[in-house]
């Protein structure tokens, strides 16, 4: 039986009643993995309606992010939140629309004018990155814990490490790592050991690249889908957009993202091994997942191949 949100009718009556909004279109978007998400079109403007898929979790700390992120200025959207709609049985956040569209599509714009809108972002990044959280992990959404931005484990350690061990034993049994590659990284892990202390969480957006940061008319325009927000060190954004350079755009743009981190936040002079490490880190936990669900593919080996070459990176 699906569940109240899979049911285009209900949404539609939940948006024109409850949200008072006159749709010209609904259209349930593909692109959500944590949120299940519908583009409402109007006559002025596209908003996004995002429903939780469990029944006891609330938007409430992402609703308070936002409005703590638009408070220091940065450029992410509007929101509105219901913590329970009866009707959908979950908690539901309309968000407006960042205009433009994303750096991933912009390749037009040529090198000067993205590297441009990436320093600008990068400015938005650091400010994003400063925000505490209580706890390192995936933020919780629990509906009691409310608004306050909380997660579960206490430290970065804990946290980072978490799956390493069954994640490096199934990516060496299945032949995705070489027996040398394993102890490459055991090296890493012991020669970098302190790069994992840090007792302060503060929010990452949790998938930051490209794809989310959004130009109109060659100008930055903003920050989109908050879907991913989790308690980390401050290097998690840095390290995952390091981590999928390349992948839409042939210019080197980490460098200008981290020209305009550092004017906000400034980097230690070790900031490239320390993005590098967080990056290792992410690419076997996700490696991981993905091939334990999916066959190998070309998103695979461009994870291969950064892992490779950060691996060298660091160990040389």
């Amino acid at each position: 039986m699906p569940h109240p949100y899979e049911d285009q009718a209900l949404v539609e009556t939940v948006i024109r009643h409850s949200l008072k909004i006159n749709p010209l279109q609904v259209e349930r978007m593909t692109e959500g993995t944590s949120t299940c998400v519908y583009r409402i079109t109007t006559e002025s403007e596209t908003l996004y309606l995002r429903i939780l898929p469990e029944e006891d979790a609330s938007f409430g700390p992402e609703a308070a992010l936002h409005e703590e992120l638009r408070t220091r200025g940065v450029k992410v959207p509007a929101i509105h939140v219901e913590p329970y709609n009866e009707a959908l049985q979950r908690s539901i956040m309309v968000t407006g629309e960042i205009k433009g569209q994303p750096l991933s599509q912009s390749v037009g714009l040529g090198r000067g004018k993205l590297e441009e809108i990436m320093r600008e972002a990068g400015r938005d990044l650091a400010m994003i990155n400063s925000v505490p959280v209580a706890g390192f992990g995936w933020i919780q959404r629990d509906a009691q814990v409310d608004r306050n931005l909380r997660a579960p484990w206490p430290d970065q350690r804990t946290f980072a490490l978490e799956y390493w061990d069954m994640d490096l034993a199934f990516l060496t049994k299945h032949g995705t790592l070489s027996q040398a590659e394993t102890t490459m990284l055991a090296q890493l892990l012991k020669r970098y050991d302190t790069y994992l202390d840090a007792e302060q969480g503060y929010i990452a957006h949790g998938d930051f690249d490209s794809t989310h940061i959004y130009q109109l008319d060659g100008h930055y325009s903003g920050i989109i889908d908050f879907g991913e927000i989790r308690g980390v060190n401050q290097w998690y954004d840095l390290a995952h957009f390091h981590l999928r350079e390349g992948e839409h755009l042939p210019f080197d743009l980490q460098t200008p993202l981290v020209q305009g981190y550092d004017s906000v936040k400034t980097l230690p002079a070790d900031y490239q091994q320390r993005i590098c490490f967080n990056s290792i880190l992410i690419n076997i936990r996700i490696l991981s997942h993905i091939l334990q669900t999916r066959p190998p593919s070309w998103y695979t080996q461009h994870q291969l191949e950064a892992l490779r070459q950060d691996l060298q990176l660091m160990l040389s």
